[in-house]
């Protein structure tokens, strides 16, 4: 499954209010690192914001999730997005 069919479908459950399962590679860009793969058993979508001037050119590139399970508001980059509900992703 391809990267922006994987989200496409992950938005389309979101509205549904439907939890899925996924997993991707962490990275903070402010500090440069990784704390490996993230598993998320339970998540949802959120909806992006309006658009505000103020964010960061690098928020497209992002999706903002709540992780049910851990009952967290979190988000992950799009390119990094390993698996959902138990299929593999691929980027290109």
């Amino acid at each position: 499954m391809k990267v922006f069919e994987a989200i496409h479908q992950m938005r389309e459950m979101s509205k549904r209010e439907q939890p899925f399962s996924f997993s991707f590679m962490s990275f903070s860009r402010t500090k440069q690192t990784s704390d490996g793969i993230v598993n998320v058993n339970r998540g949802l979508l959120r909806r992006r914001p309006a658009k505000d001037h103020s964010r960061s050119q690098y928020e497209p590139l992002m999706e903002n999730y709540y992780d049910l399970d851990a009952q967290a508001d979190r988000r992950f980059w799009q390119m990094l997005l390993l698996s959902f509900n138990g299929q593999t992703v691929e980027l290109q």
